[in-house]
Parts: C-alpha cells; structure tokens; sequence
C-alpha cells in the first residue's frame, strides 16, 4: 500500500503548476502537481480510487490461468469536469492485460475534479491496474486489508501462552530461541499451507505447526477490490526453559561454565575419549537414514552430574543430528568437575564417529 501511495501522490505536491499541452476544452490547462487530486464522488483516499478501478477489472483469460501477474500503469487526464481522458499505457505487462486496464480506467466514474488555488482544474495521473490470479497468495503489502488474528496481536500473543507446549528437549537442552513459520490465511479465513522456516528443534517445529494448525479462523485479507483473498503470513514462536522441578538446580549460566577443571568430569567407568565416544554410540537409536561421517559433540556437566546443552559443531544431517543428542542426554549422571575443590559446570568436546557399512 505504501508504494501504491507512492505513485499515487506523485501528483499532489503543493509546487507551481506545471503545463502540458493543449487538449479539449476540459483539459486545456493540464497540471501534475494540484493542491488537491481528484477523487470519487462519495470521498475517500487514492487507494479508494484504485480500489474502484479494480472492481471494474475484467482479468484476461492468461491471468485466470495462472500464466501472467503484475501490475500496468495507466496514464490518464481527469478533466474540469472529472471525466477520465486520453487513458494511456506508460507501463506494459501484456497485450491482453494493457487492454483490460485501459478498459477499466474508462469505465471509472465521473471524480470530483482536483484542486489548484481554490480552482478545479485537470490533471494528469498515473494509476496501477493489479493483475493476479483468483489463486494468488497476496504477501502483506499486496492487500488493502491484512488478515487478522480474532482480536488483533493481543489476542494472538494470548492464545499462543495458553496454548503453546514447551517440549522436553527444550528442558534438557536449555534451548532458547524461536521458530518461523510461514502459513497462508485462505479467502475464507482459515489456515492453509504451513511450513517452517528457521528451525529451532524437531520438538519446537512439530510444536510450533500444531499450534498454527489449531488456529481458529482468522479475519480475512482484502484484496483492492474488496473481496476476500489468500494471503501469506509470517509468525515467530518463542520457546525459552521452564523453571527446573522442585529440588532440581537450574543449569549454570553459560558464563560460568568452565571449559578446562583442575579436576574435569568422569563417568563411572572412565573418561577419556574413547570410553565417552563408545557410551555416546552404544546409546544412539540410528534413524532410517542415517549419514556416516566425524563430527564432534558439545555438553555440559552440571555440578550436580547431569548432562546439558549438547550442541554438535558440524552437521552429519538433521536426523542423525538428532540421534546423537538424544544419545548425549541419556549419558549416566557423572563425578562432577571441581575447581578449587569446589564443584562446577564444565563443557567437554568428544569426537562421535557415524560409520555405516
């Protein structure tokens, strides 16, 4: 709408006239800047304007097809006596469609002239005809009215806090962030294609779709010709820990956590690489797919032993990904670190080989 406003009001800055050219009697001082442009009789803004040339668009065959979209601009001269004049294409799309927005610029009714120093005179604008399909999905700054949550953002924030599940991985992963999604609104009002589009994890993704699927219908779009159409939206789920179970100690903040201990974490059996790596594999459910690679896996020890905030610094693929961290999280509880004889959280880095044969 901002651009539309953009083009529209190129002719209504207040600045001396400017003449051009010698038309009929009803055009025959012809000014691009006035005091005040034409508009319909009943009122109303310029996109008024264009919304009243929409409703008299009859698409061509190729647009009802899905086979051309876009815009063509009509130049036009709105004389003394508001009538529309001299209709001219300065923008093309197409044959078919040039002549349907010619068409519909004259068949536009007759406007209140504009306005230069208290007097009507003519002036010349240049309007957009829009050409989309019936099955186009309108992006936001394509519509005259955007769809809308029952109740405005409010009451989206408020339906998305009572409703929304925190997953566990979440939890045991002390996972903060959001997932995007884009879904469509349909004409009707309710909810359509969905997908993810940044991804946090495959919990908060599942979790995030059910959410926008359970929407109830929404306020429809409006496209410039006042009906009803589809339209593109795009909504940020957070998702951010719970406070811990009684008795269970939050995870130490990130700043806190040591990377080196003068005494490090051991699990009951041993330590070192090798025997972590093998308590990783041993406890990793492969997926169907699972990709062979090396990777290296990152975890906290908190100072109570338990294993959070596994991240691994390169991918073997989101399933196998997510193989290994699950297998991380259900490591057993270990001799926490100690510095200073004080126990600490402590990150440990252990290699993690996938090899299929």
């Amino acid at each position: 709408m901002a651009i539309l406003l953009g083009l529209l009001l190129l002719a209504s800055r207040p600045a001396s006239a400017q003449r051009y050219g010698q038309y009929a009697t009803d055009t025959t001082q012809v000014f691009s800047y006035v005091d005040q442009l034409p508009t319909l009789p009943g009122g109303g803004d310029q996109v008024a304007l264009v919304k009243a040339i929409q409703k008299q668009l009859q698409l061509p065959a190729e647009v009802r097809e899905s086979r051309v979209e876009g815009r063509v601009f009509v130049r036009v001269i709105v004389g003394v006596s508001g009538v529309g004049r001299k209709a001219t294409v300065v923008q093309s799309l197409s044959p078919a469609c040039d002549a349907a927005a010619l068409a519909a610029v004259r068949r536009m009714p007759r406007l209140l002239p504009g306005i230069y120093q208290g007097q009507p005179v003519a002036v010349m604008l240049t309007l957009p005809v829009i050409f989309l399909s019936p099955r186009h999905v309108y992006a936001a700054n394509e519509v005259a009215r955007p769809a809308r949550f029952p109740g405005g953002d409010a009451a989206l924030e408020t339906w998305l806090l009572q409703h929304k599940i925190i997953p566990a991985e979440v939890k045991q992963r002390d996972l903060q962030g959001r997932v995007t999604l884009r879904f469509v609104v349909k004409a009707d009002g309710r909810v359509g294609a969905t997908e993810v589009i940044n991804s946090l994890c495959p919990g908060c993704d599942d979790e995030a779709l059910r959410l926008v699927r359970s929407f109830p219908s929404w306020e429809q779009a409006l496209g410039y010709d006042d009906q009803p159409v589809a339209q593109y939206q795009v909504l940020h789920v957070w998702f951010r820990p719970g406070p811990p179970p009684a008795g269970l100690a939050p995870p130490v903040p990130e700043s806190q956590v040591y990377s080196g201990a003068e005494q490090m974490p051991n699990l009951p059996n041993g330590s070192s690489d090798a025997q972590l790596q093998a308590a990783i594999q041993e406890r990793i459910h492969y997926p169907e797919h699972v990709v062979s690679g090396d990777t290296q896996v990152s975890f906290v020890v908190e100072p109570d032993g338990r294993v959070t905030r596994p991240v691994l610094l390169n991918s073997l693929g989101i399933a196998t990904d997510e193989a290994i961290l699950d297998a991380v999280l259900r490591l057993p509880r270990f001799e926490p670190g100690r510095q200073r004889r004080q126990v600490v959280a402590v990150r440990l880095k252990v290699p993690v080989s996938i090899e299929i044969r």
